[in-house]
């Protein structure tokens, strides 16, 4: 079993922040496995890292820096209100941005499903341990 993580000062909803250490280990496996490009998952990462205080962990300032990096690209539910010519264009620059953070992006991901691995839900059925991960 990994080791729980040790709820951080100025948390007072003790439930809501677990809630959000499984969402930070969902959003890195949906990186991993395809379900979410590098951008997306930097700014979903921004957001559980603030809600969890861990935004000085390398891991969550090297998606601050891509965030950063990409704040004008449109990528997720935003592309609905843009003109098909500017996507275009945009895309161009939103897949070299993908690929030039993809490797770093990756390995972060990498770390922090195994360190919020504790995250993850155990049952029991017949006998057997059976893992669930909450989304």
């Amino acid at each position: 079993m990994h080791k729980k993580m040790k709820i951080p000062p100025g948390v007072t909803n003790e439930e809501l922040w677990r809630k959000h250490c499984r969402k930070i280990r969902a959003r890195a496996l949906d990186l991993l496995e395809g379900r979410l490009g590098v951008i997306e998952a930097a700014r979903a990462m921004l957001q559980l890292a603030y809600w969890t205080k861990v935004e000085g962990e390398p891991e969550f300032l090297l998606f601050r820096a891509i965030a950063s990096a990409t704040d004008d690209l449109p990528v997720g539910s935003v592309r609905a209100y843009w003109a098909a010519d500017a996507l275009e264009r945009e895309d161009v620059r939103i897949d070299a941005a993908e690929k030039l953070w993809n490797e770093k992006a990756v390995a972060a991901a990498e770390k922090l499903v195994e360190r919020y691995q504790w995250t993850v839900r155990q049952k029991r059925i017949s006998g057997h341990v059976d893992t669930q991960i909450s989304r």
